[in-house]
């Protein structure tokens, strides 16, 4: 094999690549458009405006800062926060079958504050939270939910995680596994028999400036809240409105150019094949 034969062989693979790979850029670059025009095509409403006993939409948007809900401030149990919503859990993960299974199992857990509030200088709207989805840790989660991302999913959310500890060996438990054993609220041999022994709690603290579009819906208590829509597009981004559309356009943007650089590039290298080919064979 010449060195003319791997040069023409190198150049018509990666022209191939960057050409199935440009509408693929393309496509990223249309849906971050759409993205960006369904968050302005839903304009924030002020917060006072979710209540009860009036006509509500589809999707309904509003952007505040975090405060406590009819539950008050809470106490994450294992850290001591206070905050306007926590989650621990306790879980346990071990191999199954296949490589890269893992069946997990809920060992202990505990949540308090929802809904929390969203409050601006209107009043207050109630947000549950299945619209923390994406950001909290849920291993009861299905493959469905745990891959379905609220739009501009890649920005900041208002959970914090207080507590993450994984214990691999039940020779020797993690300290707040330990703590937890000591309760007596997880059994003394959680770790045995097991791949990991997970502690996790996650909070939402007050204060946080928080923008959503959810689907208004009216909770037991008679309370208008906005929770997780069953199919469809959602936000909970720690991030003002105007910045996460110039956000999208900007990704528009990129994307955009980098399938158009691909497209050059892919067809640049298929005419030196092109070119060579032609020349060698004559």
């Amino acid at each position: 094999m010449t060195f003319l034969t791997v040069v023409v062989a190198v150049a018509g693979f990666l022209g191939y690549a960057v050409l199935v790979l440009a509408p693929v850029l393309l496509a990223l670059a249309v849906s971050e458009g759409r993205q960006r025009r369904w968050v302005r095509r839903h304009a924030v409403s002020p917060c006072a405006a979710l209540r009860p006993g009036t006509g509500l939409p589809r999707r309904f948007a509003v952007y505040g800062k975090t405060v406590p809900g009819p539950d008050g401030t809470v106490v994450a149990p294992l850290s001591g926060t206070e905050a306007v919503w926590f989650r621990t859990t306790v879980y346990s993960t071990v191999s199954v079958g296949d490589p890269g299974l893992t069946q997990t199992e809920i060992l202990w857990q505990r949540s308090a504050g929802d809904p929390f509030g969203v409050a601006d200088g209107t009043g207050t709207a109630a947000v549950t939270a299945k619209m923390l989805q994406a950001s909290v840790t849920d291993p009861h989660l299905s493959l469905w939910a745990a891959t379905r991302l609220p739009v501009a999913h890649a920005g900041p959310t208002p959970v914090r995680t207080v507590v993450s500890e994984e214990t691999t060996s039940h020779r020797r438990n993690g300290r707040w596994l330990q703590h937890l054993v000591d309760r007596g609220v997880v059994p003394a041999d959680a770790a045995r028999r097991v791949d990991a022994v997970w502690v996790v709690e996650q909070i939402v603290p007050a204060g946080v400036e928080l923008h959503v579009i959810g689907q208004p819906v009216v909770l037991d208590n008679g309370l208008a809240a906005l929770t997780l829509p069953r199919t469809g597009r959602y936000l909970a981004m720690s991030r003002e409105p105007a910045e996460t559309e110039r956000k999208l356009a900007a990704d528009r943007t990129y994307g955009t150019g980098c399938a158009l650089w691909a497209a050059v590039a892919g067809v640049a290298c298929l005419a030196v094949v092109w070119a060579v080919s032609l020349a060698v064979s004559r």
